[in-house]
């Protein structure tokens, strides 16, 4: 469609999927950019968004033909507006059904105007307001949270600050279950959750990540270079653990198997044929076993990962139980939030121990019935840090990477979604990233990562995400289906806010504070 209505000074320009306004009328004059535009022909009401404004001499068109108005004017006003949705019934609507005649006039739309379009849609969460109508903005959390969701933004754009908002308005449903992978314990004080901190109260016994895990994740052992050690890792590990699967958490005792690896790396055998003379006369000969001397540098490590402290955590000899009791402390819904507080763990061992509790989350959901599933939101701190884009993965990291990508795909269906937040979207799984249907975009200088969203966005709006990069802390869009209408949003504030890790470096050195490096150095020798 692309038609103009001249009305005195008024022109406009309709297209399928944007308005140009040209006018010498006041009423355009302190127009702003993402300003709504209201145009409409009596029956049918486009609502448009203000994306360009222009104030040009007639003389110099470059963007509107000399054939396109009948009467120029020495002096007018150029809007050029997105069309984001349309009035029916005074309620607003994303889907147009149809375009306005030609017989149209065009006005801005006021507060008024925008809270009784926006009035029926109260359902779900109160997120914060639009800035530019100081109107609530609500979230439905059917299809913001039975949808892959993702938030991204630069460092300090209030990605924290926005989840929080997010779990603590979700927190006040009796059945709700949210499970959060806090990787720098920024939510470990939410009143509402369950905080379960690894590797300070909890141990996360090596066991619980399967054969196949322990070996590649924990002990960084190869599984494609390491033919002989492999053998004789899995000879060991079943074992001591004869009921063991590779890929399952079954129970083992790991002082037992390095004894068992040890006595492979020192066996000797008897060849059942005995000396006939000599100092070893009457005695069986012996010749190394088939393992002997080549595991001493397994068995080394073995044995100095259990003994560095960092990691001790991982070697508290639990019992099978101990999974039971571990797993109902994180999907039970007797708390709305569980956090997985990892800030105390090695970042080389927080990874792999999000894999594992999302696939047994993920595993676990997938036995339920249909009608006894209890939904459950995965919260995804940092995750383009585990769930890459990179397709030079080793085995085990593309192994970790497709769990998400399975619950991306199928997870809906035995209620499991995502919700992973990211400063660096560019990095973050693109099958992930293809399966949200719902964006909160804060504030992005990268280009990389507005290429990445323009990409996935469902609305398609460019000069939406390039706007990004004026945000101020705590403005987002939220774009999608979750929302009414994609326009700027604040924040608003939760009463628990996240606990910032960041260190104040200028006050700190300000202190003067003194270091004791000497102490510090001996506990890193001595692990």
């Amino acid at each position: 469609m692309n038609c103009w209505r001249r009305k005195g000074m008024k022109l406009v320009k309709i297209l399928s999927d944007k308005v140009q306004i040209r006018s010498d009328y006041k009423e355009f004059d302190d127009a702003r950019i993402n300003d709504l535009i209201a145009v409409s022909d009596g029956e049918v009401e486009l609502v448009t968004m203000v994306n360009t404004l222009t104030d040009i001499d007639t003389e110099n068109e470059e963007e509107i033909g000399e054939n396109d108005y009948i009467l120029e004017h020495s002096s007018t006003k150029m809007l050029e507006c997105s069309i984001i949705g349309t009035v029916k019934d005074g309620t607003f609507q994303k889907a147009i059904d149809k375009y306005p005649t030609m017989k149209v006039s065009a006005h801005r739309i006021s507060k008024e105007e925008f809270a009784s379009m926006l009035s029926r849609y109260t359902e779900g969460f109160c997120i914060g307001e639009y800035s530019a109508y100081e109107f609530p903005a609500y979230v439905d959390g059917n299809k913001f949270f039975q949808r892959h969701a993702c938030i991204v933004g630069n460092t300090g754009a209030g990605k924290s600050e926005t989840v929080a908002k997010i779990l603590e308005q979700t927190s006040k449903l009796p059945g709700a279950n949210v499970i959060v992978f806090d990787i720098h314990g920024e939510y470990k004080e939410l009143s509402y959750a369950r905080n379960i901190q690894i590797g300070g109260d909890r141990p996360f016994p090596i066991w619980m990540f399967g054969f196949t895990d322990m070996i590649s994740n924990i002990l960084k052992i190869k599984e494609e270079s390491a033919t002989v050690a492999m053998t004789a890792l899995r000879k060991c590990y079943y074992n001591v653990c004869p009921k063991g699967k590779e890929n399952r958490p079954v129970y083992f005792n790991y002082v037992e198997f390095v004894k068992l690896m040890k006595f492979l790396d020192e066996e000797m055998i008897g060849t059942g044929e005995t000396y006939k003379s000599g100092a070893q006369a009457g005695k069986e000969k012996i010749v190394k076993g088939d393992y002997n001397g080549k595991l001493t540098n397994i068995v080394n490590l073995l044995v100095d990962k259990a003994r560095d402290s960092k990691y001790q955590f991982l070697f508290e000899d639990m019992p099978q139980q101990y999974l039971y009791d571990f797993m109902k402390d994180v999907l039970n819904n007797d708390v709305p939030v569980k956090n997985i507080d990892l800030s105390e763990v090695p970042h080389d061992v927080a990874i792999p121990i999000i894999g594992v509790i999302t696939k047994l989350v993920y595993e676990i959901q997938r036995t339920y019935k249909s009608k006894d599933v209890n939904p459950v939101t995965l919260v995804c701190d940092e995750a383009h840090v585990y769930i890459p884009n990179d397709f030079s993965l080793s085995a085990s990291q593309r192994r970790m990477v497709e769990i998400f990508e399975n619950i991306a795909k199928e997870g809906r269906k035995f209620g499991v979604t995502l919700f992973p937040a990211s400063q660096r979207p560019s990095e973050l799984n693109k099958t992930i990233m293809a399966q949200c249907a719902n964006f909160i975009v804060g504030k992005m200088n990268n280009e990389n990562d507005k290429a990445m969203i323009k990409g996935m966005m469902p609305e398609g709006s460019e000069s939406v995400i390039d706007e990004t990069s004026m945000f101020s802390p705590g403005d987002v869009f939220v774009i999608g289906d979750a929302v009414p209408i994609p326009l700027k949003i604040h924040v608003a504030l939760a009463e628990e806010r996240p606990q910032s890790r960041t260190i104040a470096f200028w006050d700190r050195w300000k202190n003067a504070g003194t270091i004791d490096v000497t102490n510090a150095t001996t506990k890193y020798i001595t692990g």
